[in-house]
């Protein structure tokens, strides 16, 4: 596989967005409940260094659940015995993450437990990772939300939620679209600094960056809860308008969007 240092994450970029030390960092990979870095030539942008540790963006997201797993009171032998037969993927070498698959398909029959079935989900529905990246779409959030086919995006770092919504399909699709850009800022400042939003996704403009920090400084962050819902108007581009209860459902994986459209609040129900 060829090495595609934007689909990593260095060390750096990990302190300054989880807020732990590197004597943390170093203490996890001792550990084996994080990967070690993949040393390899810096990035164009990077300078005054020959050579630099990179890891696996998923890496963040296993940081997080180490955090929460702390803060639910588990102690770090217990932390390491539960996440160490758990080994990250590396990027690219899946499009959407293992949680995802199962609640697609079904649970695999190596595994106990509960799994969520997304496929029953009759209304626009995506889900988010907390790196803010579509894990899972279905067709009728791709027709009606998104307006083109956000599954063609095989690689999950360029289906980071933001990086969508600047695409000029969804603008030519949704004249009110920064709208929809800070109801998800709302959920991001739960996450992120303001300074981050320059390099949320590979990529990104001076012209997004600057859009997604005004955005970022005029939203209220939402509280964190198991159930959210809030009205939301598209202004389509044919002058008509498309009203959408969005229900946010709240998972260790990240968030389910689901839009039910008006009329149907309170007489459908979600198959899941």
């Amino acid at each position: 596989m060829e090495f595609d240092s934007h689909s990593w994450v260095t060390s750096k970029e990990i302190l300054l967005k989880t807020g732990i030390s590197r004597a943390t960092l170093n203490n996890y990979i001792r550990m084996g409940i994080v990967p070690r870095p993949l040393v390899q030539k810096p990035r164009s942008d990077m300078r005054g260094t020959k050579k630099i540790g990179y890891f696996p963006g998923e890496v963040l997201g296993r940081i997080e659940l180490i955090r929460r797993l702390k803060q639910e009171g588990h102690t770090m032998a217990e932390i390491v015995e539960r996440l160490k037969d758990s080994p990250l993927e590396e990027p690219g070498n899946q499009t959407v993450d293992s949680w995802t698959m199962e609640s697609a398909h079904g649970p695999s029959p190596d595994h106990g437990g509960v799994r969520l079935t997304l496929e029953g989900i009759e209304d626009p529905a995506y889900l988010v990772n907390f790196h803010f990246q579509v894990a899972w779409v279905n067709e009728k959030a791709e027709e009606k939300i998104f307006g083109y086919r956000v599954s063609n995006e095989k690689r999950i770092d360029q289906r980071n939620i933001f990086r969508l919504f600047f695409h000029w399909r969804f603008h030519s699709h949704v004249k009110n679209w920064r709208d929809l850009v800070g109801f998800h800022m709302a959920f991001a400042k739960l996450k992120y600094a303001r300074s981050w939003m320059e390099k949320i996704y590979p990529g990104i403009s001076p012209s997004e960056a600057e859009v997604l920090q005004e955005l970022y400084d005029h939203v209220e962050s939402f509280r964190r809860r198991t159930i959210l819902a809030r009205v939301m108007n598209f202004l389509m581009e044919d002058g008509s308008t498309e009203t959408y209860m969005v229900h946010v459902l709240f998972f260790k994986e990240g968030m389910l969007f689901i839009y039910q459209p008006e009329g149907l609040t309170g007489r459908r129900s979600f198959d899941f």
